[in-house]
């Protein structure tokens, strides 16, 4: 990656998006503080579960150095909600053919479901769930990867809001002691300011979310499709937020791999997402495509227009970047 000196990353059914709703109760700042303050303090937890099915074979794991970028197709790596997925091949195969490499896709999927493509991720929403999830042994067999979604929504305990770094770091050793990989992406909404209608991601920075999700995970996703919004364009904030999130990942983390999301229900044309996509491409190791209202074809439509306008190569010196 440009900028950056040679190194390994180790690096996907989600629900609908939490901007497919309207926002919950927020958790004050204190409490965002207060949790990660107790990180220092907090073990493991869930030390007398029992372990669900232990992943087999060795884990894929995507690298980027300076003489590799993501980018045979586009960017090499992305996520996906498997709906939104099979909806846009579906819709447009052409397009999935030209801007997706399938086997360098992380598919977000329910526990115990594996995806026929890519790279299968268990998706959890909290970590009382994930736990639960290991004690009924419901993760399905060879599963690498698992993610943590927590956000301002019923699916995330207000506890778990109340203490965003406190459970990331509780899921994220749990998952590590059984041997998966972890998917970190704490959403705008854990940030007071969001629910006010604000510029939010100050805040989020400030409060260190960043860099404590970077120190834990395996991948770092910043949620930062709300500053897609026609709203913030001029000011550049999607660009600014996804610029000195990575630098917070990177100084906390050097080895962090950091994905950014994009999002056709932020957009009003392929061409949005085309030019946050190019502003950010030299930042991030890949993006989460979120195409919310997966079964609409408008979501889709765009999502195909977006691949489509996607490099058909990369420069020269790039290769596929994927190894296992």
């Amino acid at each position: 990656m440009t900028g950056n000196p040679a190194r390994r990353h180790r690096a996907g059914w989600r629900p609908r998006h939490s901007e497919d709703r309207v926002p919950r109760r927020m958790s004050s700042a204190t409490a965002l503080v207060t949790g990660v303050l107790l990180v220092a303090g907090c073990t493991a937890g869930g030390s007398q579960q029992t372990a669900g099915h232990a992943p087999s074979g060795p884990a894929f794991e995507p690298y980027v150095t300076s003489s590799c970028r993501p980018g045979v197709n586009g960017a090499e790596f992305w996520i996906m909600n498997s709906g939104q997925l099979s909806a846009l091949q579906a819709e447009a195969p052409g397009s999935v053919r030209h801007g997706l490499r399938l086997t360098n896709v992380f598919v977000l999927e329910r526990p115990g479901v594996t995806s026929p493509v890519g790279q299968t991720v268990a998706y959890f929403k909290s970590y009382a769930a994930f736990r639960t999830a290991l004690t009924l042994r419901q993760i399905a067999a060879g599963t690498h990867w698992v993610a943590y979604d927590n956000e301002a929504w019923s699916a995330t305990p207000s506890r778990e809001q109340e203490a965003p770094v406190q459970y990331e770091t509780l899921f994220s050793r749990l998952a590590h002691s059984r041997g998966y990989k972890v998917i970190l992406m704490p959403a705008q909404d854990l940030v007071p300011s969001f629910q006010r209608g604000g510029i939010s991601w100050r805040q989020y920075l400030t409060l260190g979310l960043a860099s404590a999700s970077a120190r834990l995970s395996d991948i770092y996703e910043i949620q930062a499709q709300p500053y897609e919004q026609t709203a913030f364009r001029q000011a550049q904030d999607y660009v600014q937020f996804v610029r000195q999130a990575t630098a917070q990942a990177r100084a906390a983390n050097p080895n962090a791999i950091v994905f950014a999301g994009l999002s056709t229900a932020r957009v009003t044309s392929a061409a949005d997402l085309s030019q946050d996509f190019t502003a950010t491409r030299g930042l991030v190791s890949g993006y989460w495509l979120n195409i919310p209202k997966d079964r609409s074809t408008a979501g889709a439509s765009l999502a195909a227009a977006f691949l489509q306008r996607l490099p058909g190569a990369a420069d020269s010196s790039a290769r596929t970047c994927a190894t296992g």
